[in-house]
């Protein structure tokens, strides 16, 4: 066998491009092996962890708050704990710098297997979180004012809804449809590699009708608490369909979706509904809010939940 000194360079590279890998190469093949199935577990049980909570813990302002203390310690732990295993790998290292006698694992197709799995197992992972559980947004426009802000950062329930496969985004089990009042992240139909976020204001089978900013819902007064407006001037709706539009009639699979900010949002009364196949979640957290004009954080908001 080949007689080589272990680099510490070398298992700092191994450890950033997979937990684990770095303790292997510097001759601890079992803390190796379990450190990088530990990191496994924690990046699955994260998941399921964010999306339990995220659909039956948290029922007030107060539990979200207590929800994102919980989120970002777990977050930091895993900053802190690779933090840690980048300095033990260093050390065990330049510890055995001399020269070993290498194992029949010491072998670049071995490490390359290695990084080969955890990056699959990685990727589909997250693939799968984000694709059925849970995804951070940031708000880019103020269509959802006062609900949602510029600088606003949501976490989205994508379980809530249902399961469907990572990548292209089919439905794969159906558990549950948008209802009424839902705040919901959406394929935008106009242009597919956009997402948009609005509030569902009519279902399949509902007749939505707009009549001088008011909405009518099947023929009755929709109780609108979320909705401003901005503008008192009222757009005849052979103009633009802002303040008079409809009657018109849901089909079945699709939603009628509005933005809160009534007067400055572009939703479907513009360009149609949305079919339930490209909705990908429910809002349901503030976990973050940066006032751009004023360079701040809103405090205020960390932890609110999307109503």
């Amino acid at each position: 066998m080949t007689n080589k000194p272990r680099r510490p360079w070398i298992a700092i590279l191994l450890t950033l491009l997979s937990l684990g890998l770095g303790h292997i190469y510097a001759g601890e093949r079992k803390r190796g092996l379990i450190l990088f199935g530990f990191w496994q577990f924690f990046v699955v049980f994260y998941g399921i962890f964010t999306v339990a909570i995220s659909s039956f813990f948290i029922s007030s302002d107060i539990t979200a708050r207590i929800v994102i203390i919980l989120i970002f310690i777990l977050i930091i732990g895993g900053l802190v704990f690779y933090i840690f295993c980048l300095y033990d790998v260093t050390s065990i290292a330049n510890r055995k710098k001399e020269y070993y006698e290498l194992a029949e694992y010491n072998k670049l197709s071995i490490y390359i297997e290695y990084a080969i799995i955890f990056l699959l197992v990685s990727t589909l992972v997250s693939a799968g979180i984000r694709a059925n559980v849970i995804q951070a947004y940031k708000i880019p426009s103020g269509a959802m004012k006062p609900t949602l802000l510029i600088g606003d950062h949501i976490l989205v329930n994508k379980f809530i809804y249902g399961v469907k496969i990572p990548f292209i985004r089919k439905t794969l089990v159906s558990i549950g449809e948008p209802k009424r009042g839902d705040v919901i992240v959406f394929i935008y139909p106009e242009d597919r590699s956009k997402d948009f976020i609005k509030r569902v204001i009519g279902v399949g089978g509902d007749t939505v009708e707009i009549r001088n900013k008011k909405i009518f819902l099947n023929g009755l007064p929709y109780q609108d608490s979320h909705g401003v407006y901005v503008d008192d001037f009222i757009l005849p709706g052979s103009i633009q369909p802002r303040d008079n539009f409809g009657p018109f009639n849901v089909p079945k699979g699709a939603v009628f979706t509005m933005g809160d900010n009534r007067d400055q949002s572009y939703d479907s009364r513009f360009w149609g509904v949305v079919d339930l196949k490209d909705v990908l979640g429910k809002a349901f957290m503030l976990y973050w809010s940066w006032n751009g004009e004023n360079h701040s954080v809103r405090w205020g908001r960390l932890g609110n939940l999307v109503r």
